[in-house]
């Protein structure tokens, strides 16, 4: 065989490679070590109730362990009507706080937004991501516009 096509072959593979791998000081992993395990998203803590927007959802937890370093959280949403999604709402702290603002008219906002966390490491890890209707993810927050107090009060009979 050829060593100089041996040589190339095993350069393209180490190419190839090179997005697998943590890079000295990019994280908590030494250099040159494999990460293919998805971080830890951390846990969203919603208020139990909101009057108005924006929702101040705190986050703590997120890590990627001995990984290559957690690149960023992202907030996901949902309501009893509308699939998990993206909020679009991502920061680059293990622990800090997201302020979601539904979009819509108010009034028509009003709604329960359930609330979970995906995390990505600085190789493309993610951990996973909600689907569909299922679940209340980390934590839900019932949102009211309206200014009645006593949609907000429990009244003793």
């Amino acid at each position: 065989m050829n060593p100089l096509l041996t040589g190339t072959a095993v350069w393209l593979f180490a190419l190839a490679a090179m997005p697998l791998l943590a890079l000295s000081g990019s994280g908590d992993s030494a250099p040159g070590t494999l990460d293919t395990v998805a971080p830890t998203a951390g846990v969203a803590s919603p208020p139990a109730e909101a009057q108005g927007t924006p929702i101040e959802i705190t986050y703590s937890g997120a890590t990627d362990g001995d990984g290559s370093g957690l690149a960023f959280v992202e907030l996901w949403v949902r309501t009893e009507t509308v699939p998990w999604s993206f909020s679009g709402l991502t920061d680059t702290d293990p622990a800090g706080s997201f302020s979601f603002t539904p979009t819509g008219d108010p009034g028509e906002i009003d709604d329960d937004y359930s609330f979970t966390l995906v995390a990505e490491d600085n190789v493309g890890n993610r951990s996973e991501e909600p689907e569909g209707l299922v679940g209340d993810g980390d934590g839900t927050t019932t949102l009211n516009t309206e200014t009645n107090v006593r949609d907000w009060m429990e009244l003793d009979p």
